[in-house]
């Protein structure tokens, strides 16, 4: 996750996603960087049609492309990922005008602090579907009234 930030690669996936209700999110701790997180819509067809036919699922697709917690930061249990994974999650329904909305997320089944994350966050394994090497698809639905108001930022 770190080198997906540092070699610009999550700049670069921002500004081409930003056309298409991509975001590119910056968390902060009592002033201090926290979390990085990025999200947009799926536009793939041929990732979309082939998830839409297994889910049953109509409406809008986002793909959680990251979550990035500052090293400093990390440690404590999730606490700041969960409420960074929240908010993603709400800025989700914020750019689909609040509707069910399909949240699609590839974790590195090596990285068990991440797949911890978005366990605890409600995700389901999608094991049927293939991804690249040690990639692992995980789901969740989300709606207005199950996710968690954004935190103030400090």
């Amino acid at each position: 996750m770190q080198t997906y930030f540092r070699s610009g690669d999550a700049l670069a996936d921002a500004n081409e996603d930003s056309a298409h209700g991509g975001r590119f999110l910056l968390g902060f701790v009592e002033g201090d960087l926290a979390v990085c997180a990025s999200h947009a819509r799926l536009r793939n067809p041929s990732v979309e049609t082939p998830l839409r036919g297994h889910l049953g699922f109509t409406g809008p697709i986002r793909v959680l492309k990251a979550v990035g917690v500052t090293c400093v930061h990390r440690g404590a249990g999730g606490v700041v990922a969960d409420q960074a994974l929240d908010d993603v999650l709400a800025d989700m329904l914020d750019q689909e005008a609040n509707a069910e909305t399909l949240v699609i997320g590839r974790v590195d089944s090596r990285n068990k602090s991440s797949e911890r994350l978005v366990v605890r966050s409600g995700f389901e394994l999608l094991d049927d579907l293939p991804a690249e090497g040690q990639l692992r698809n995980w789901f969740l639905i989300i709606e207005a009234d199950l996710v968690s108001e954004p935190a103030a930022s400090s």
